[in-house]
């Protein structure tokens, strides 16, 4: 008779433990994918909605100080105020962001209402309690739509031309409240965005992020981070003041 063979229990102990090096490197490695792809989609996230907002108010300031004939016209700084109920846009105003309201002749608001005839359009940018990013129109009265969440910075500064000489040239950039009687010819503006990832190491809070005038100290958190800016050249700046 023939003896049966098979494997000795020390084959089968070590080809268990085989099987479980590949299986722990092979999830190690599925793990590793998903934690990747998670960051990536948060990166994402912040990047489009940075630039989305971008966009959005570009647009906005381009149309500031336009004006239709029919209607009464703009206040003399042409579309970017200054105040706004005994606020001044541009300074802290009780917080840590800046205020940016501008107007012009219209049919639509930044929250989205619209009217049948053309009359003078405010929209006001600010960051609400929340470190929502919200603009609030005039038409309707409303509270404000919310633009963006996950703001730690906005900033906003005004590009002035001190040398009346007939040509529009930035002089300098000031906050607002410091332009004098200089015309405003251009407006940069700059947001810090974050959103939280729990595929990120604890950060450190070493790193500091410059937001225009503004300096932001990294917490110790899990999160990406990313600054936002833009410069726009006004369209409707007082041409007799340049």
């Amino acid at each position: 008779m023939k003896k049966s063979k098979g494997f000795s229990l020390v084959e089968l102990m070590v080809a268990m433990l085989l099987g479980l090096l590949i299986t722990g490197a092979a999830l190690q490695l599925f793990l590793a994918n998903q934690q990747s792809f998670a960051l990536q989609q948060t990166l994402s996230r912040v990047q489009e909605n940075g630039q989305l907002f971008v966009r959005f108010l570009v647009s906005d300031l381009r149309r500031a100080g336009l004006e239709r004939d029919g209607i009464a016209a703009l206040p003399p700084e042409k579309g970017i105020r200054f105040t706004l109920s005994g606020t001044v846009p541009g300074s802290d105003n009780g917080s840590d962001y800046d205020r940016l309201t501008l107007g012009y002749h219209g049919l639509s608001d930044c929250e989205g209402s619209v009217v049948s005839d053309l009359t003078e359009v405010v929209n006001t940018y600010f960051v609400n309690s929340d470190a929502e990013l919200v603009c609030q129109g005039n038409l309707t009265g409303g509270n404000g739509v919310v633009l963006l969440d996950g703001i730690e910075a906005f900033e906003v500064l005004y590009g002035i031309d001190e040398n009346k000489d007939g040509y529009a040239n930035v002089s300098r950039y000031v906050e607002a409240g410091s332009q004098g009687s200089s015309p405003v010819i251009a407006v940069r503006f700059s947001l810090l965005l974050k959103e939280e990832s729990n595929s990120l190491p604890e950060s450190d809070g070493t790193r500091k992020f410059y937001v225009l005038t503004k300096t932001v100290d990294e917490p110790e958190d899990r999160s990406v981070r990313r600054i936002f800016m833009s410069t726009v050249k006004m369209r409707n700046y007082q041409w007799d003041a340049v």
